[in-house]
C-alpha cells in the first residue's frame, strides 16, 4: 500500500491512455475527486457496516475485504491515481458492488461528508516521514484524530498499524486516554491482510505495531 500523507497530494505528471479510460468509465460511479464529493451515503447501497481505508495504495486489502464481506460498503481514499486505476480495474473484473474510490486528501475529505458515518476506519504504514524535520507531515496528529472521532460512529474503531518505532511513540502517547488493543485478530474478517511494508519489516526483523481503538468510547 501507498504511505499515506498529510496535506501533501502528488500529482503524477501522466497517466496512462487505460488508466484514463477505467478513470473515465467509473467517474462519479465508483470513483470521485474528493473535492467534489457530498452525500456519501447515497454513492452505495445502503448497508450496516461502512469501512473506510486511508491511503490503500495498492488496493490489495481493500479488494480483498470488499470480496469476502459482500454485505459491507468499502470506501478508499488515495493520493496516487495508479494505486485507484490498479483497484478500479479489479472492481471491474469481479464486478464489485460494494466499493467506492476518491482521489485527494484525506483531511479534505473528512471534513467534507456527513458525521458520523464509518464503523471502521484502517491506516496501514502511513508514510512514517522519517527524518525529524519533516515529523510534521505525518498524517496522525491530535487534530487528525479529532476529525477521525467525528467522523466514527458510536463503538466504531480505528485501526492503524505501522513499523516505524518513533511514530509509534508518537500513536501511542495520542491514543493514551483511549482504551487501545493491539491483536488484530478482533476484527476477524477485517482483519487486514499483510501489506508490502509488513513483510519488508517482518522480513528486515522490525516490529510491526497495532492500535485499535474507540475514539468515542
Amino acid at each position: 500500500m501507498k504511505r499515506e500523507v498529510k496535506s501533501f497530494v502528488h500529482v503524477r505528471s501522466r497517466t496512462s491512455k487505460k488508466d484514463l479510460e477505467i478513470f473515465e468509465k467509473f467517474k462519479n460511479k465508483n470513483f470521485f475527486d474528493s473535492k467534489e464529493v457530498s452525500h456519501i451515503s447515497k454513492l452505495l447501497p445502503e448497508k450496516k457496516i461502512n469501512i473506510l481505508e486511508i491511503g490503500f495504495g495498492d488496493g490489495n486489502n481493500l479488494i480483498e475485504k470488499a470480496m469476502a464481506n459482500s454485505n459491507m460498503n468499502f470506501y478508499g481514499i488515495e493520493v496516487f491515481k495508479s494505486g485507484i486505476a490498479s483497484v478500479l480495474k479489479q472492481v471491474q473484473i469481479h464486478d464489485l458492488k460494494n466499493i467506492c474510490l476518491f482521489y485527494g486528501d484525506a483531511k479534505d475529505f473528512l471534513v467534507k461528508i456527513e458525521k458520523p458515518f464509518f464503523d471502521f476506519i484502517f491506516i496501514l504504514f502511513p508514510d512514517p516521514w522519517p527524518k525529524k524535520k519533516h515529523w510534521k507531515r505525518r498524517l496522525i496528529d491530535q487534530n487528525f484524530l479529532n476529525l477521525i472521532k467525528q467522523n466514527l460512529k458510536e463503538k466504531g474503531r480505528l485501526i492503524v498499524k505501522t513499523d516505524w518505532q518513533d511514530y509509534a511513540d508518537d500513536i501511542k502517547k495520542d491514543f493514551a486516554e483511549f482504551k487501545v488493543l493491539h491483536d488484530s485478530n478482533v476484527l476477524q474478517s477485517l482483519k487486514p491482510i499483510q501489506t508490502k511494508y509488513e513483510g519488508k519489516a517482518i522480513e528486515e526483523g522490525r516490529e510491526v505495531f497495532t492500535y485499535i481503538t474507540d475514539l468515542n468510547a
